[in-house]
């Protein structure tokens, strides 16, 4: 794909993706998210043009899409079909790996297991091998500990409301280098953090805070599917800000998701969209939180939500 070749993508999208497409001068036709955050068939027909050569599918949060369906969609019109598994690596849809069915697919490792960095991608062609000295990345891996011991010991929350920055979507977009290889650190913990243990755990802890905070959910994320590995658990609110400093006061690290569209979006043309976008807060559910960190969790959103 290049320059003419048009996209379908979705509204609801993080913006750094939509950025790596124009930057290689591929034009996006966007399509809404409704409730389910699936594509609407009949708005994708009516968005295609002859110049019309793929279609872009988020798998959000580790919940997945159904990627048979709109990959048999993609061969009736002949489209690619990209699958962004970006926060769903380690799901899995009838014992099948989410991403196996795109001509491309890829995944953030470091969303899901505390490595410094790392993607991989799964494509259907060839991928152009890249020859760089590496970083170790052992600063990043040092920040992370850090990160843990300050959360144990109970300051994580002060550091972070003393030096939060706003969000600079400008600096999102740069993309940094695109060709930079993964430090070695990534490459010699990725094949040692994971196993089949991590996924269930995520959605044990996602279960669990849906317990509590489940009225706080918005579909599809109100339900867990049995192969889901939820990167976080997300919550809407009427102040996001607000909640975020209370969480933080809590000891607990909430995250502000995807409230800035990419540039290229007439975001008045998707409304619910934006709704998502304004409302929605990530609580964590990582596979190494323990009861009482769940408990803590739940009690600190808790407080505020009712």
């Amino acid at each position: 794909m290049g320059p003419g070749d048009e996209l379908l993508a979705p509204a609801y999208h993080a913006g750094s993706d939509i950025e790596a497409m124009r930057r290689v001068g591929v034009t996006c036709r966007f399509y809404g998210a409704g409730e389910l955050l699936a594509p609407d068939p009949a708005e994708l027909d009516s968005l295609m043009s002859s110049s019309t050569r793929c279609l872009y599918l988020v798998h959000y949060n580790g919940f997945p899409q159904d990627a048979a369906r709109w990959r048999g969609w993609c061969d009736e019109r002949g489209l690619l079909f990209v699958e962004d598994a970006a926060q769903s690596w380690l799901t899995h849809v009838d014992g099948h790996p989410v991403g196996s069915l795109g001509d491309l697919a890829f995944f953030s490792i470091y969303k899901m297991v505390a490595t410094p960095d790392g993607c991989a991608a799964v494509c259907a062609a060839p991928l152009p091998a890249v020859e760089r000295s590496r970083r170790a990345g052992v600063g990043r891996l040092a920040h992370l500990h850090g990160a843990w011991l300050g959360q144990w010991l109970g300051w994580i929350g002060g550091i972070r409301r003393r030096f939060a920055r706003p969000f600079d979507a400008e600096a999102y977009n740069a993309l940094g280098d695109p060709e930079a290889p993964v430090a070695a650190a990534t490459t010699r913990l990725v094949t040692r953090l994971p196993g089949d243990w991590v996924a269930p755990l995520r959605r044990s802890n996602y279960r669990r805070l849906l317990r509590d905070l489940g009225r706080h959910v918005s579909p599809p994320f109100d339900q867990v599917p049995d192969g889901a590995s939820p990167w976080f658990f997300p919550v809407e609110t009427d102040d996001k800000q607000g909640f975020l400093r209370h969480l933080a006061k809590g000891g607990v690290s909430g995250m502000d998701v995807w409230s800035v569209a990419h540039p290229s979006l007439p975001v008045e043309d998707f409304p619910e969209v934006r709704r998502r976008r304004s409302r929605t807060v990530a609580l964590p559910v990582h596979h190494e939180l323990s009861e009482s960190d769940l408990d803590r969790i739940a009690d600190a959103a808790g407080s505020w939500l009712r």
